[in-house]
């Protein structure tokens, strides 16, 4: 027994000290990383949202060529069954669709569009704007104008106008 004790005495361990300093360095870590996680998850959402507006348009472009140069009313899944199995929502929010609207009552033009969760750059930078100044009718999914061209401010998007739209304004 006396060994024993012995024994655990002169064994060497960390110290509450030492212990404390490695649970804060992989708190920061693991912080960091969930951080990227969440930038990583938003911008996936975007290039989903920017995949399903040109799957839209490839639908609508095939609905206009299967009934005599006129574009469909409305995006619903009665609609472009014949196109598409379901009509995608919004990755975040199913309970939102993609903005949809025709330009005038012969449905010679039309337009989609959604609002981006990233800043001003990457897929913002390049899209086909159409002029809204040329459209009536509601705004974007979220509360926007309809077109537009893309302004993110530096702060909260949760009322930005960050739009991706696609569409034709020819007649």
């Amino acid at each position: 027994m006396k060994k024993l004790r012995t024994l655990l005495k002169n064994q060497k361990g960390f110290t509450l000290i030492e212990l404390l300093v490695v649970i804060a360095i992989i708190g920061i870590l693991a912080t960091l990383v969930l951080l990227q996680l969440g930038t990583a998850r938003s911008r996936a959402r975007d290039a989903k949202r920017i995949a399903d507006v040109s799957q839209l348009r490839a639908a609508i472009e095939l609905y206009y060529e299967d009934n005599n140069g006129a574009y469909p009313a409305d995006i619903t899944t009665a609609n472009l069954s014949k196109y598409l199995t379901n009509v995608p929502v919004d990755p975040l929010n199913s309970a939102l669709t993609y903005g949809y609207k025709t330009k005038d009552a012969n449905k010679y033009s039309y337009q989609i569009w959604t609002e981006l969760e990233q800043k001003a750059g990457g897929a913002l930078g390049g899209d086909g704007d159409i002029a809204a100044s040329a459209w009536t009718g509601p705004g974007n999914t979220r509360g926007g104008t309809t077109g537009a061209t893309e302004t993110c401010p530096d702060s909260d998007l949760t009322n930005a106008n960050c739009v991706y739209d696609l569409g034709t304004v020819a007649n």
